[in-house]
């Protein structure tokens, strides 16, 4: 018979009763904290201040800051107030005559009340150790139970050592002021967790204000800073989170992104907001208005709704933009981002800038102060040169005439040579440029430049706009000229082949633009670089060869249609298709054809899809492109069997099975998997074997993805075949494989195959992990076909009728919107 435990909020003061002794104490134990409660009542932390909050209304007990012992900061504590104890006291009263099973380690077992209970164990059980571990049926088995096991379960979750990620923050030289600001946001994100949104405009002393408040949480709280780069998509602010949360212990978002190369926001921001839910922490990000990346914007806004959520969690954002790109309330009204625009400085902290004028007169600073408007980067470079007497309409004529103008031609010069490099660069970096780099030392203590690190140098993003405003054509030329020769042997890293491509652009070398664009852009897009689109949104036709734009158009619509933007990506293609076929492009109009093909399935529109794929197939025949015919083929099986028109699928598989014969190319291999695959579909296990075997055969030597989707096919033969132990062997061995791999498509195959091979065996629990696990990839990845099987498979594992029923009702859902049923 089941036996009833108080309610959460009669343990908390059961709890806290034992610890009335210690409401004077400085510094009280860890069992006083919110998680120290939460581990003792066995509820989520973030649970407890919604549990806590009716009692302390009622002054059943009081809230106050603490030193907790094993915290390296004040924390919230709890006491119980003296009607709380004596509450306490009635329910114990109460609670102590309940009877308790208690199987002892030797295996006999007696019951007893919870009184007499704890005094016959020699383990370190309180009464609410008991009420944790006791079950539905009043019992609790002694014999699993250890004073270690009750101490972890206990102590679990004791403040880890803090991790910082601060390597984008610039050294800040010198601050000033600004006591007031940094008080309020400290205020308001100890107060509760929440966003602030800070803009201000450029060199107002937004970062050296982030710097600020990093430092007040150092020591406190898990810390990330961020800046935002306007060549950068959501991928780096991901990634870089990724390494954070990571170092906390939680790596679930480093392997998302290991197998996503377009993480979807809703995914990620899941992801982050289970890492931070044990982990105080403040997340800034810097120069959010560079950002224009949409996944980063949806991430940040939904990011925006969560912090509420989490238990000490802050996110701060600094902007140029007074924009609200993230909401100021959620769709209760609750208010979840307060905006702190950010002036200048007040005239004291103004005047504690002006280091080398102290002795400057009152109208003269107030001059100055009028001027710059308290400007703190403004009011730096004038502590460093000189101010006449000139009063300037704008903050923008005065830097130009009285700071930039004053510069010479060397000067100039070489800081355009810094400002072209959109990250802080060595010196080496800048050696082919025709000026005295001696000089560099000059401009840094002018604060002109800055020393990023011991090796790098860069400029403040108002001087970088200062000069390429102002920098005529010819030598912006030479200088973006300079650094693509700097970045034209650096192979290693795509980062570097896209500033690369940027400094070619930016350089007026359309022709080496095109060359580059022509031979690495379909990789780099295809390895999820969409920040690409970025340097190829803006080119125009005229500047490059027909054959070129059509290419470039190309690139553009697989970069949208990789976001998901298949209205725009259809635009690019179709734009690019007549450029193909004037000048006689037959491989380009292929891939064409077959992209928008592709996107015809995606709609579910598979009659345009199958004629685009016959289209690409005849120029492919022409060209005797067997891998792409093959391929082509393939997709128009496919389509033939999602129609239930099998003869047909046979006739064109049989077509693919000529190629595989007739040619000798190790890239038909992956045709050769596909048709292994289908064949198993449709029954045809014979020629599926056969296929399955000979792929496994020419890749065993590869080890490599390839090779894991050989594995993985002949795996699903055996599992069709019913030798599941053998399945089991190559799944797994596909698994291993592709786990050092991103092709999530693969991996959702072969888990969603060892799902199939664990439900044939019985272990159904096992095989509903592997199609959940599988799941959550196929949504991350809108592969919406996989989706609807998945949670058709689901179906089909669980036990529970109403989640049977859901599952199955949204692999219908997901079947009727790609118009399958």
């Amino acid at each position: 018979m089941a036996v009833p435990r108080p309610g959460v909020q009669e343990r908390i003061l059961l709890h806290l009763r034992d610890y009335v002794d210690h409401a004077d104490k400085v510094e009280v134990p860890f069992a006083l904290s919110q998680m120290g409660i939460a581990n003792a009542v066995a509820i989520a932390r973030s649970n407890v201040p919604r549990a806590i909050a009716g009692m302390r209304e009622q002054g059943h007990l009081i809230e106050r800051q603490a030193h907790v012992t094993g915290v390296s900061r004040k924390r919230k504590a709890y006491f119980l107030t003296e009607e709380g104890a004596n509450i306490a006291d009635d329910i114990w009263s109460k609670v102590s005559t309940q009877p308790v099973r208690l199987i002892h380690p030797d295996g006999r077992s007696e019951t007893l009340d919870l009184a007499q209970a704890l005094e016959s164990t020699d383990l370190p059980l309180r009464h609410v150790d008991f009420l944790r571990y006791i079950d539905d049926t009043g019992t609790v088995d002694l014999s699993t139970l250890s004073a270690e096991l009750i101490e972890r379960d206990l102590s679990k979750h004791i403040e880890k050592q803090l991790v910082t990620s601060l390597n984008d923050l610039p050294r800040i030289r010198r601050f000033f002021g600004r006591e007031a600001e940094i008080d309020s946001m400290v205020a308001l994100l100890e107060d509760h967790s929440g966003s602030i949104l800070i803009p201000g405009i450029a060199g107002i002393g937004k970062t050296a204000l982030a710097g600020k408040l990093l430092e007040r949480f150092t020591h406190q709280r898990n810390l990330l800073y961020h800046r935002c780069q306007d060549w950068e998509g959501s991928r780096a602010f991901f990634e870089a989170i990724s390494e954070w949360l990571s170092a906390l212990g939680h790596n679930d978002l480093s392997d998302y992104l290991a197998v996503t190369p377009v993480p979807q926001a809703s995914m990620a921001v899941n992801l982050i907001a289970e890492g931070l839910q044990d982990s105080p922490a403040l997340i800034v990000i810097d120069d959010l208005h560079k950002v224009g990346d949409e996944t980063l914007i949806s991430a940040l806004r939904a990011l925006a709704l969560r912090i509420p959520e989490l238990y000490d969690v802050g996110l701060v954002m600094f902007s140029r933009s007074f924009r609200m790109v993230v909401p100021e309330a959620d769709s209760s009204g609750r208010i979840v981002t307060l905006v702190m625009p950010l002036e200048g400085l007040d005239q004291e902290s103004s005047r504690q800038i002006l280091t080398a004028m102290p002795n400057i007169e009152m109208p003269q600073f107030l001059h100055i102060y009028t001027l710059s408007r308290g400007h703190p980067l403004v009011l730096e470079l004038i502590n460093r040169g000189s101010v006449g007497e000139t009063f300037h309409a704008t903050l923008e004529a005065f830097v130009e005439q009285e700071i930039f103008s004053r510069l010479s031609g060397p000067e100039k010069r070489l800081l355009g040579a810094i400002a072209v490099f959109r990250e802080p660069m060595p010196l080496e970096a800048i050696s082919d440029v025709d000026a005295e780099t001696d000089l560099l030392d000059g401009l840094v203590e002018k604060g002109l430049a800055r020393q990023a690190d011991s090796e790098n140098y860069d400029v403040h993003d108002l001087v970088r706009e200062f000069l390429t405003r102002s920098m005529d054509e010819s030598l912006r030329h030479e200088l973006h000229s300079n650094a693509k020769a700097w970045y034209r042997t650096r192979h290693g890293i795509a980062a570097e082949r896209i500033e690369f491509i940027h400094h070619l652009n930016e350089s007026g070398d359309t022709e080496g633009l095109a060359e580059v664009l022509s031979t690495e852009g379909h990789s780099l897009v295809s390895a999820g670089h969409t920040e690409l689109l970025g340097i190829l949104r803006p080119l125009e036709g005229q500047n490059f060869d027909p054959k070129s734009w059509c290419i470039i158009r190309e690139l553009r619509g697989d970069i949208l249609s990789i976001q998901g933007r298949w209205d725009d990506a259809e635009a690019e293609y179709e734009a690019a298709i007549p450029f193909a076929r004037k000048h006689k492009m037959a491989h380009e109009l292929a891939r064409l054809l077959s992209a928008r093909a592709d996107i015809a399935v995606k709609r579910g529109a598979m009659d345009d899809a199958l004629e685009m794929h016959r289209k690409s197939l005849e120029i492919q025949v022409s060209l005797r492109d067997a891998v792409g015919a093959a391929r082509s083929y393939n997709n128009m099986g496919y389509i033939y069997r999602r129609r239930k028109e099998n003869r047909r699928a046979l006739e064109v598989y049989g077509n693919v099975e000529d190629l595989l014969d007739a040619e000798d190319n190790p890239e038909l291999c992956d045709a050769r998997i596909r048709l292994a695959s289908a064949f198993l579909e449709m029954g045809e296990m014979d020629r599926a074997r056969d296929h399955a075997m000979t792929a496994f055969e020419e890749t065993e030597d590869q080890m490599d993805i390839v090779h894991a989707r050989a594995r993985a096919v002949l795996g699903r033969y055996y599992a069709r075949a019913k030798e599941n132990e053998l399945a089991m062997q190559y799944y797994s061995g596909a698994l291993d494989i592709l786990s050092d791999q991103a092709d999530p498509h693969s991996a959702v195959e072969v888990a969603m195959l060892l799902g199939q091979v664990l439900s044939d065996a019985g272990r159904k629990d096992e095989a509903a992990e592997h199609y959940i696990d599988a799941l959550v990839l196929a949504e991350a990845n809108d592969f919406r076909m996989l989706q609807g099987e998945l949670l058709a498979r689901l179906g089909e594992v669980e036990s529970d009728r109403s989640q049977k029923m859901d599952y199955l009702q949204r692999s219908l859902s997901v079947f009727r919107e790609l118009g399958a049923v």
